[in-house]
């Protein structure tokens, strides 16, 4: 299954498999965004974790998904879901989330994020 990272960086790909470098915690945040947008509809934090298992794990979803709060691309529907603004929500009766997030910006060094070859 091909993950939602915008610029895919395939290391391997045959019939059978497909292996790909894990977005690094600055290029997460768009692909999350991505995600939510291509589903065209807004959805649960639990969707985005499986979306994104094996590929980064929930704390960094959690991280990537309160920067996109804190930067007003994505908001959170009262009853947790999570979409752009400009997506229609209709109440579910179902709420998933008793408390809202916490929007926060994201520590983010890229110069120390990048890899480097051996010297």
């Amino acid at each position: 299954m091909k993950s939602m990272v915008r610029k895919s960086k395939v290391v391997y790909e045959d019939t059978d498999i497909l292996i790909e470098i894990a977005p690094r915690d600055f290029e997460l945040p768009d692909a999350v965004y991505d995600a939510i947008r291509n589903k065209g509809r807004p959805v649960f934090f639990q969707e985005l974790v499986r979306e994104f298992s094996g590929i980064a794990g929930e704390d960094r979803v959690r991280r990537a998904v309160n920067h996109l709060l804190a930067l007003k691309k994505i908001i959170e529907f009262p009853d947790g879901s999570l979409g752009t603004p400009d997506m229609k929500w209709e109440p579910t009766g179902v709420k998933r989330r008793r408390r809202k997030r916490t929007p926060r910006l994201m520590d983010i060094d890229v110069k120390e994020a990048l890899y480097r070859p051996a010297a």
